[in-house]
């Protein structure tokens, strides 16, 4: 795990006992011990859970081939009615279509408002 040789661990034992005293050395021994054993059984929880489910996966995946496909194709959404109707009207860049505001009596955009004489705006 941590490679690490006879001698080192001795040394390490010796060091620790020298900073910590012969009273928490057993302590802290034990605490370590609590950790790791924790530290254990909760992973083999997550891979036992994680076996599960990929066994589960696997299972359902395998079941799955002998029936037929769950898939349906996809199609493509419909457009609004009011859109279909529109775009089957035949189109005439001279005069204004349905959509273009025949009710509205204000000039296109970037035209010049004429008067009802007939004159243009001016003065």
């Amino acid at each position: 795990m941590l490679n690490l040789g006879a001698g080192e661990v001795i040394l390490i034992l010796v060091v620790a006992l020298l900073v910590l005293g012969p009273k928490r050395l057993p302590e802290l021994a034990r605490g370590i011990g609590k950790f790791m054993r924790e530290m254990r059984r909760q992973t083999d929880e997550v891979r036992s859970v994680v076996e599960r489910e990929f066994y589960r996966m696997d299972q359902d995946l395998n079941s799955g081939l002998d029936s037929q496909p769950s898939i349906l194709p996809v199609q493509a959404p419909r457009p609004p009615p009011s859109l279909v109707v529109e775009a089957s009207l035949p189109t005439d860049p001279g005069t204004p279509g349905p959509a273009a505001g025949a009710a509205s009596s204000e000039p296109p955009p970037g035209t010049v408002p004429s008067s009802p004489n007939g004159s243009s705006g001016g003065a």
